[in-house]
């Protein structure tokens, strides 16, 4: 139980009314009407209206005995983190050489009403290259497999069918190769077709998927357009591409991106003929650069240097975003050829008086130069150079702004704020993540007691938690620390000294509560890395630290429900698969909505608790749950799930049938 907070004079107004009342007997016994009309329990109330106002006064300071204590700590409020999101900037219209986009180029929501548009800049310099077909490759099944055949690129003088014509079979592919790496491009497919091929299918939803060769594995791609109807009349795809890997296919080198043929399902119809083409031709439409929200100052001074130490200075904007290296203090003296970059520390500590140093306070804005600290013996030590006297000071550029404001949805960065050569707009297709406001005082004194225990050391799986989820907000939604093995079950003894951080990466809120594909829940290889060497910083000498993404166990669930006449069939359908996607949800799923329990047993009647719950239903018939490998093959499960320590479960696609009574 936490120590409670006294005041030190816990009496009220009304209180120190009473008291006074008490009193006139003793001191004035004349004085014999006590009623609220009396003007002198006027005056007697308007004094302990005055003590009141002291007593409140007197009643801070406990609270400001917490924040110089913070001080003394060196704990200071947390600044801002910045929103982001990929922007794509479209061309107006495909241009012959490259096109270049600047880094931190400005982009804005639109003004609504009296509310200040967001503005988010981008981070690094974007290039459009112009794409350049250099390949193209059909796989066709021939006997019991697949074989490549190579189409010239010159304009074709007859026409050719990607697929076999008897009918085309799943898996067969039209292969488009290019030489330049259209990272993040917006890639035109222009496809020259005969209307005679193709035939049997809904050209609204074709029996297709377009994907591209990237470091993982052929990936699904987002198709923004597709003008040919499924390849059944001439027209253009337009896809937008991840960051793509070379391959070699056949005997030819190049970076991919392929049509497949797919098992038709739901409303769409197989092919009963190959389409026919006669040209291909791509064309890059734009691209796509990541951009926080921030705006950005280059440049600024700060002023002249007058050589004495401890000075400080202060930055016009703030609260300042976590800095990049090109982002710093830079000093100049007459006779210097460029100015003199400083690095920045996060205190004095471990500073000599040769060392060009400064710290910086997010928050503030305020920028110090090392103090002269006077020691026992007489002496004085420097800790961090001093500008020398007369130097010009100023800082390179810096990044302000952040907050939860920047958390916006897709399709809402849409206003340039400088004109581009060639650039037609812009807009984001995913939601914008991670904006946090600056932290308060209160938050502070919370986060005090952590840091008063661990002292930004792990040494308890409580610490190991902890520090992650300080140190990497909104990118982590779930931390869990274990020392049990996570091979070999249950059994075993865990090795000496070994720690086990299971990241659960952290999802849009409108992503999280539906289902999540197993890809989205990767731990990132860059989220890894910081992480690991965040805590390896922390780490016992003698522990063995591995960072590594939960475990995920696919559950899919099959179940007949019986409902209420006149309820909509389709409806009561799409609840039950929603409330099932919620509750087997490593995020926002379990009995108390934070997420699966780590190593928590799935029960039947857990599901069937889960489907009663949804409006509309007569009765259940039957519940079976079945857990789905990597190879995407089912397991029954008859009562129950169990899970490993590090284990939660996972929704994978369901199936429910609705019937009448």
């Amino acid at each position: 139980m936490a120590l409670p907070t006294r005041s030190l004079d816990d009496r009220s107004f009304q209180d120190l009314v009473d008291e006074a009342k008490k009193k006139i007997p003793l001191y004035c016994p004349e004085w014999t009407d006590h009623n609220v009309s009396d003007p002198g329990i006027t005056l007697v109330e308007l004094f302990c209206w005055l003590a009141d106002m002291l007593l409140y006064r007197v009643n801070q300071m406990p609270h400001a005995h917490y924040v110089k204590l913070l001080e003394l700590l060196g704990i200071t409020l947390e600044p801002p983190r910045a929103a982001s999101a990929p922007l794509t900037f479209y061309l107006s219209a495909p241009q012959p050489a490259t096109v270049t986009v600047p880094r931190a180029t400005a982009v804005s929501t639109r003004r609504v009403d009296q509310a200040e548009p967001i503005v988010f800049t981008t981070q690094e310099a974007l290039t459009i290259h112009p794409a350049e077909l250099t390949q193209i490759l059909v796989r066709k099944q021939r006997g019991s497999g697949m074989a490549y055949d190579s189409v010239p690129l010159a304009r074709l003088k007859k026409e050719f069918t990607p697929f076999t014509d008897e009918p085309p079979k799943v898996g067969e592919a039209l292969y488009l190769g290019f030489e330049a790496p259209l990272h993040h491009h917006v890639l035109g497919v222009d496809l020259t077709c005969v209307r005679a091929g193709g035939q049997n299918i809904v050209p609204e939803n074709p029996p297709l998927q377009w994907q591209a060769w990237t470091d993982d594995g052929w990936q699904d791609l987002p198709q923004e357009q597709d003008g040919t109807g499924g390849m059944s009349w001439s027209g253009q795809v337009r896809l937008r591409l991840p960051a793509l890997s070379q391959r070699g296919i056949g005997d030819e080198e190049a970076f991919w991106v392929r049509c497949e043929v797919i098992e038709a399902t739901g409303d769409m119809r197989p092919y009963t003929t190959s389409p026919i083409i006669r040209e291909v031709k791509l064309v890059s439409w734009g691209a796509t650069v990541p951009a926080s929200h921030a705006s950005e100052e280059h440049d600024e001074p700060l002023g002249r240097s007058d050589g004495s130490p401890g000075q400080v200075y202060h930055l016009d904007h703030t609260p300042i975003l976590p800095r990049w290296d090109t982002e710093r203090v830079e000093v100049w003296m007459p006779g210097m050829e460029t100015w003199e970059p400083w690095g920045e520390v996060s205190d004095f500590s471990e500073s000599g008086p040769e060392d060009q140093v400064y710290t910086l306070d997010s928050v503030t804005g305020e920028v110090t130069f090392g103090p002269a600290l006077r020691l026992a013996n007489g002496s004085v030590r420097q800790y961090g150079a001093i500008p020398p006297r007369g130097a010009d000071l100023r800082f390179s550029s810096y990044r302000y702004g952040g907050g939860t404001a920047g958390n916006v949805r897709s399709g809402t960065i849409t206003e340039l704020k400088t004109t581009i050569a060639y650039i037609n707009r812009v807009t984001n297709h995913e939601p914008a993540l991670g904006g946090l406001d600056a932290e308060t005082l209160e938050e502070a004194m919370f986060r005090a007691k952590n840091l008063l225990r661990t002292r930004y050391r792990a040494v308890t799986p409580d610490d190991y938690e902890f520090l992650v989820r300080h140190a990497f907000p909104g990118r982590v939604a779930r931390v869990r620390c274990l020392q049990t093995p996570l091979a070999g079950g249950r059994g075993g003894a865990p090795s000496p000294g070994q720690v086990y951080v299971m990241i659960i990466p952290a999802l849009h809120e409108q992503e999280a509560q539906g289902y999540i594909p197993l890809a989205r829940l990767a731990l990132p290889d860059d989220l890894h890395d910081e992480v690991h060497a965040y805590l390896d910083e922390r780490r016992l000498l003698t522990t063995q630290l591995q960072v590594r993404q939960a475990g995920f166990k696919r559950v899919r669930v099959q179940t007949r429900i019986v409902a209420r006449p006149g309820v909509d069939h389709a409806r009561i359908e799409a609840d039950v698969i929603a409330a099932l996607n919620r509750t087997l949800n490593p995020l926002v799923g379990g009995p108390d909505g934070t997420g699966w329990p780590f190593g928590r047993e799935l029960y039947l009647s857990d599901l069937y608790a889960c489907i009663q719950n949804v409006a509309g239903i007569q009765y259940i018939q039957d519940v079976a749950m079945f857990t789905v490998d990597e190879a995407d093959q089912t397991q029954p499960i008859e009562r129950k799930l169990e899970l490993l320590a590090h284990e939660v479960v996972v929704s994978d696609l369901h199936q429910v049938t609705v019937e009448a009574e």
